[in-house]
């Protein structure tokens, strides 16, 4: 197990979340502010990690959203119907915006 000491004070990474990189985020959250009722699990080599209610709720609802498909089955069949039978109408003004927002975001 590898602790960059480094950035124990500093943000967590926003990208490559894992369960491990949540434990160690939580597990840094909770030392400045502990709470109510932690949660304590014994790892194999004698480290403990506490856990916040809090932390195992955002644990669980990153879970379930995780095992969300990516893609909207419903929704493409639903666009793909529009496009077949010629109801599907590109709003070109609509198109141009985002077009000119993703360029602005570089």
């Amino acid at each position: 197990m590898v602790i960059d000491f480094s950035r124990l004070n500093s943000a967590p990474p926003l990208t490559g979340s894992t369960r491990s990189n949540a434990s160690q985020e939580t597990g840094s959250a909770t030392q400045a502010a502990p709470a109510k009722s932690p949660v304590q699990a014994s790892a194999p080599s004698g480290e403990s990690v506490h856990l916040s209610q809090e932390a195992q709720q955002l644990q669980k609802i990153s879970d379930s959203l995780r095992e969300q498909p990516a893609v909207d089955k419903n929704r493409v069949a639903e666009l793909k119907q529009a496009i077949a039978d010629g109801s599907y109408k590109v709003d070109s003004n609509r198109v141009a915006s985002k077009l000119l927002n993703m360029e602005a975001e570089r």
